[in-house]
């Protein structure tokens, strides 16, 4: 048949999308992917469920749309607009490459569904200013015992300990994720781990929050942050009771944690946040814009020229929370890799100078710390090649995956 239209596969959904006024999108699911597309190109993807030519599917198209639509921009949509993962004839080499690699699910949704519908209940208004309050009154706390309690030096064990108190921050703030679908009835996936460019995480399974509206979207996004707030309050009240180093040592490594996934400059829950709250589907090409557009009016000292209001506010929240995000990691990474290398150096001094029975208990002291400043390092390392990622990526976003 000249000029066939491969067919759709039979499991995409085409969805109209709850996007900002006046911006018609759909939403395009399938394997737990999604993609936003305009309205001709959903037309498009709806007339190609069945076989055609582009001049058959043009036609009909034309006629979903109201408007008229040729068999040329039915195959420039096609080629320039449309994975061909949608369709048929697609294969697995075909789909663009994904960020998280190397995914495996830890627990299912089935599994952990009875304990979501028990974190559910605690998305209400009443718990949410209970549990804002709390943070406060406990974190508050928290900072006046830290900062009169006397130097401690923070051993191997007590590290661990802190790396075992923040997984678990982690996990809690995944069934947060997935615990907000329940609450609004999204589908959803399991809890599992992934590799994420070169930094092992835990991800949720949040697919079906693509078709909520855009609060209930932000509320899922926001579900992880609620949740490890939360647990940020349980760690806090322990730290104030007991003042176990591992503790503090837990509540600052999930305080900077919680400000990595807000920073919108990678697409983590921050970017999907302010991308849903303010109803922009692509906020890293609409930054990008706007900064353009006010780097242009200064230039020319034409403050007509500059964008609206509610742009600019857009830009000036982008700008200060990456800038807040930058300023705490270069501070709470640059004062851990500074401690770590000390700590590092003085172990194997140490060990040098033991007597024979000393020599194995030092040498293992100070090959723990090695291991954390590589920790460290790595993460540091990790760190930077996302961010250069993500900055590049603002001059050519085009992803629209969660």
């Amino acid at each position: 048949m000249p000029n066939a239209v491969p067919c759709l596969r039979a499991d995409v959904a085409v969805r109209p999308f709850d996007a900002a006024d006046g911006d018609c999108r759909f939403v395009v699911a399938v394997d737990d992917r999604h993609f936003l597309v305009s309205a001709a190109v959903a037309a498009v993807l709806e007339e190609s469920r069945h076989p055609g030519t582009l001049v058959s599917i043009a036609r009909r198209a034309s006629a979903r749309l109201g408007t008229p639509v040729s068999p040329q921009q039915v195959a420039r949509l096609l080629r320039e607009q449309v994975p061909q993962v949608l369709f048929e004839r697609s294969s697995e080499a075909d789909a663009p490459s994904a960020p998280l690699r190397f995914r495996r699910i830890i627990a299912g949704g089935d599994t952990l569904h009875p304990l979501l519908q028990v974190i559910a209940r605690l998305f209400t208004r009443r718990w949410v200013v209970l549990f804002a309050a709390l943070f406060l009154v406990v974190e508050s706390a928290v900072a006046a015992r830290a900062l009169t309690a006397a130097p401690d030096s923070t051993t191997s064990a007590q590290l661990a300990g802190a790396a075992v108190l923040t997984t678990l921050g982690v996990l809690v703030h995944e069934l947060g994720h997935l615990a907000a679908c329940v609450k609004y009835r999204a589908s959803h996936g399991g809890l599992g781990m992934g590799l994420y460019w070169c930094i092992p995480v835990f991800f949720a399974e949040v697919h079906g929050a693509w078709l909520l509206a855009r609060r209930e979207r932000a509320a899922v996004d926001a579900g992880g942050l609620y949740m490890q707030g939360a647990y940020l309050v349980l760690l806090g009240a322990t730290y104030v009771a007991l003042g176990a180093p591992c503790v503090l040592a837990a509540i600052v490594c999930t305080h900077y944690l919680m400000l990595h996934t807000l920073n919108p400059v990678l697409k983590y829950d921050g970017y999907w946040l302010l991308s849903d709250l303010t109803g922009i589907h692509n906020l890293h090409q609409s930054v990008r814009r706007i900064a353009a557009s006010a780097w242009h009016a200064l230039c020319l000292g034409q403050a007509t020229l500059l964008p609206p209001p509610r742009d600019l506010a857009l830009l000036g929240g982008f700008v200060v929370a990456a800038g807040v995000y930058f300023a705490y990691t270069l501070a709470v990474l640059g004062t851990a890799l500074a401690n770590a290398f000390a700590r590092t150096v003085e172990s194997w001094g140490s060990a040098a100078h033991m007597t024979a029975a000393g020599t194995a208990i030092g040498s293992l002291q100070a090959a723990g710390e090695t291991v954390l400043l590589g920790a460290l390092l790595f993460m540091a390392g990790g760190v930077a090649v996302l961010l250069a990622r993500s900055l590049a990526g603002l001059a050519r976003d085009s992803s629209h995956d969660r």
